[in-house]
């Protein structure tokens, strides 16, 4: 009797000290939605200066276990001359946000580490009817968003599958088709560090073409994008990366291939990242660092590929002139874009209805190239139109710092020579 009365007791003081901390974690949202509201529109209009965002809520009301409220999200043009124009709203729904520490709409995601706020979505028939009827009648949108106690948010969204016609959406001049969507952002709520992540089964769009009866379509399966941002304040820089890869791309009948690009960068101006001209010290020097670690493109024809590295010291990166030159700790190219893999993506373009291109095509589109290339490459030393076995627009370029000769297609040439003539 006593341990059962022990386990009661127990259970019963875990339950209010959990209903007191969801409620005082209700307390901890409702006094700082405002400020947190106001820094992601400011976040936001610093990123871009072509519209100005405003998030308002309305019909706040808190319980214990959470808080429903109504979100409007709006976007006017910065330098709009017309008086009368009015702001767009993007967003004007109910959200309800679920109390910490253990949410159950978080436990359900399979979130286990404590959550101050945990939000859900639904995009509803009221917020856009359109999408609602071209998603089957269901939300086309769905989500959650979790605030950690350490202040850390993570926003993920999905998205179906919808095709659509003018008829829907009168701003589409043929057809549209939209796969699956997948939508990552994770991010400290003050935006100093930026992880986004986003996955579309399938892109189409088929429009009419000025060039032939039969309209055309451009297909672009499972698009991929992978990209870091990390803000340094104290040093006023940026540093992350960027990855995006396609599966394939179908233009008309012709598979054009699928590619990928690998990105780092270091050392940028996080000016660079935001519109926000302020900074403590202007005339500040950056060290940069940028490797295009990888880009290819795959076809039946063969392969593009290119590799970019480059390190500089104690510049400014936005202006880089003749005499930050000998601040150049290391550069390295190297393009191989063989003129047959070339040539045929030049026919596939040109002939996108046709069930194959044809040899004397892909010829015709060789000859074309060669001639143009050859304009481009007679005032560009560090191109070269062989690299030794196949035709093509190759590069090869190395320099480092502690030497006075660039190594650039199997010849050597002195800096001051490779820098005159580029």
């Amino acid at each position: 009797m006593k341990k059962t009365t022990l386990a009661i007791g127990v259970a019963a003081v875990l339950g209010i000290a959990y209903v007191g901390t969801s409620w005082y974690t209700g307390n901890i949202i409702e006094n700082h939605i405002d400020n947190q509201l106001a820094q992601i529109a400011n976040k936001v209009n610093q990123s871009q200066d072509d519209f100005k965002f405003s998030i308002t809520k309305s019909n706040y009301e808190k319980h214990i276990f959470s808080t429903k409220l109504h979100l409007t999200v709006t976007a006017s043009l910065q330098d709009s001359t017309d008086e009368d124009a009015q702001p767009k709203t993007l967003f004007d729904d109910d959200v309800t946000i679920h109390h910490g520490p253990f949410p159950i709409a978080a436990l359900a995601k399979g979130t286990f580490a404590p959550q101050m706020a945990w939000l859900e979505y639904e995009m509803t028939e009221q917020a856009n009817s359109t999408l609602w009827k071209l998603a089957g009648n269901q939300p086309f949108i769905t989500g959650h968003a979790g605030v950690s106690y350490g202040e850390h948010i993570t926003v993920k969204l999905a998205s179906k599958a919808i095709k659509a016609t003018q008829e829907e959406i009168p701003t589409i001049d043929g057809s549209l088709e939209l796969g699956k969507g997948n939508y990552t952002i994770s991010s400290d709520t003050n935006g100093s560090d930026i992880i986004t992540n986003m996955e579309i089964d399938k892109l189409a769009f088929t429009y009419p073409s000025s060039l032939s009866s039969n309209p055309v379509s451009l297909v672009i399966n499972k698009f991929v994008i992978n990209q870091t941002n990390i803000l340094n304040e104290a040093t006023d820089t940026a540093e992350g990366s960027f990855y995006s890869r396609v599966d394939s791309i179908i233009y008309g009948q012709q598979n054009l291939g699928n590619g990928s690009l690998d990105i780092d960068f270091k050392g940028f101006d996080k000016k660079l990242f935001s519109n926000s001209s302020d900074t403590d010290n202007p005339d500040k020097k950056h060290n940069i660092q940028f490797s295009l670690n990888k880009f290819n493109w795959h076809t039946s024809a063969g392969d593009i590929n290119a590799n970019l590295n480059f390190d500089l010291s104690d510049v400014d990166i936005t202006t880089i002139d003749e005499a930050d030159y000998d601040k150049i700790n290391t550069l390295k190219l190297k393009l191989e874009a063989p003129f047959d893999v070339l040539a045929h993506l030049s026919a596939q373009l040109e002939n996108p209805n046709a069930n194959e291109v044809t040899p004397e095509q892909v010829a015709k589109a060789n000859q074309n190239l060669q001639f143009m290339s050859a304009l481009i490459m007679s005032n560009s030393q560090f191109l070269t139109s062989s690299n030794g076995e196949t035709k093509g627009i190759y590069s090869d370029v190395y320099l480092t710092k502690d030497s006075e000769e660039v190594n650039v297609n199997g010849k050597t040439v002195t800096k001051e020579e490779f820098f005159e003539n580029l």
